[in-house]
């Protein structure tokens, strides 16, 4: 994690700002759309498939959902891919056990604006594979909660998510620490990470991301979400990842 960023107020204000034709409810219908998207690619992945076919799979259900366009690649992840890191390509030829843990991470384009959702999925009952996808959620909320209430600049939330993390014995993936997200592309307004901000990141623009893996084994989780300040509508996510 690099040092933080110091911005001034009017530099604050020029990163989060959000293009008049994106409006809040844009947001939240392009969240929702990515979420659904990603759990139905989640339901339909299954033991003794390989991560291509699971990318094709990803492509297809997006493009059926309208999503067709995305502004970042599609990651399926299974098995020990679990522990890489965005650009770090897959060991090839990884296919999914009967007892073993994946995740996705899609970033649609819907209208012209920015989707993205990432979580982890458990098939068969390896007791430490449940715990992680769990604990990683875990972990975000917590995060997220501790942003809501106590106004933690972007810095701060990460060296709590390590502490967190910790706590539950898993490892923080340092290099993998949220975003901004607005119109595409979201870089014309913030071409850096989360854990770099000096401020506390403003509501319906920022990605929290989690990435743990295994102190001892060959494994990680992932989640990451839009940092909403209503309860309800944040809660939703969880209830989506876990139906």
């Amino acid at each position: 994690m690099g040092p933080s960023l110091q911005h001034s107020a009017s530099s604050r204000e020029k990163l989060e700002a959000i293009a008049e034709a994106i409006l809040p409810l844009q947001i939240l219908d392009v969240r929702t759309r990515t979420r659904g998207a990603l759990r139905e690619i989640a339901g339909r992945i299954t033991p003794g498939m390989s991560e291509d076919t699971g990318r094709t799979l990803a492509a297809s259900v997006l493009r059926d959902a309208g999503l067709r366009k995305g502004w970042h690649k599609i990651l399926v992840r299974f098995g020990q891919n679990t522990t890489k890191n965005f650009e770090d390509p897959s060991t090839p030829g990884v296919v999914l056990g009967d007892d073993d843990i994946f995740f996705l991470d899609i970033g649609p384009i819907y209208e012209g604006c920015e989707g993205d959702a990432g979580d982890t999925f458990v098939v068969g009952d390896d007791p430490e594979m449940t715990k992680a996808a769990e604990d990683v959620k875990s972990i975000w909320t917590a995060t997220r909660n501790r942003w809501l209430r106590d106004g933690l600049t972007g810095m701060a939330l990460y060296q709590f998510a390590e502490e967190t993390a910790q706590q539950l014995g898993w490892q923080l993936n340092l290099e993998l620490t949220g975003h901004r997200l607005s119109e595409f592309p979201h870089d014309a307004h913030y071409d850096g990470t989360l854990d770099r901000v000096d401020f506390r990141p403003a509501d319906l623009r920022w990605m929290l991301e989690i990435q743990i893996r295994h102190p001892n084994r060959d494994f990680g989780a992932f989640f990451e979400d839009l940092l909403l300040e209503d309860d309800r509508l944040q809660a939703e996510s969880m209830s989506m990842s876990t139906d």
